[in-house]
């Protein structure tokens, strides 16, 4: 072996110990809270309650695990709290303040103390709204992101909060924590639902 490859090789080695370093502090920095007297760091007590309900509205429970049952609330007021910087949350709060204050305007309370039929009509107000994603031709944007609305932020951070808990994806999608071989051309019939990564 000469002086390039053991060089190589070294720096190979180095790469992926670090790498796995890096990995777990990602996925131990990922983990939320699961005690039962949990308290938010981002969000007030009533915050926490109205992000859980709302969250469960979007995502409730049937024969699969609901939104707060898989404390999409609490990964939210993780990921709010650490991940998005003070513009950012800012912004998030005064959309869900205005939500809330719809919410009492037109049904005398908050989102938490509204009946399924009222959350109901709130959000499907809210879905009429239109959403204009950005345009691209060839690799060129040709038309910018339209601005969205505190609802349809919501519901993004509820679905990436939902799909990437760890009761989903390892019992909900199919997980394959050490993937067998490559298969470059395969019936979608022989694939059997959506897998996790």
């Amino acid at each position: 072996m000469d002086r390039r490859e053991a060089l190589r090789l070294s720096a190979a080695l180095m790469g992926t110990g670090l790498s796995g370093m890096v990995f777990s502090g990602m996925l131990q920095g990922c983990k939320v809270d699961t005690r039962m007297d949990w308290t938010p760091v981002f969000f007030t007590p009533q915050q926490a309650s109205a992000i859980a309900e709302m969250a469960d509205h979007i995502l409730p429970g049937t024969d699969s695990p609901g939104a707060k049952d898989v404390l999409v609330d609490r990964f939210m007021d993780k990921l709010i709290s650490e991940c998005f910087d003070s513009s950012a949350q800012k912004e998030f709060m005064a959309g869900l303040n205005a939500f809330q204050d719809k919410c009492r305007a037109q049904y005398g309370r908050g989102f938490e103390a509204c009946t399924p039929e009222e959350r109901t009509a709130l959000f499907e107000a809210e879905e009429r709204v239109p959403y204009l994603p950005a345009r691209y031709i060839w690799g060129n944007k040709v038309r910018d992101e339209g601005k969205t609305t505190f609802y349809q932020q919501f519901k993004g951070l509820v679905l990436f909060g939902y799909f990437s808990s760890e009761e989903v994806g390892k019992h909900i999608l199919k997980y394959d924590p050490i993937p067998g071989v490559f298969i470059g051309c395969m019936p979608l019939s022989e694939v059997g639902g959506a897998w996790t990564l």
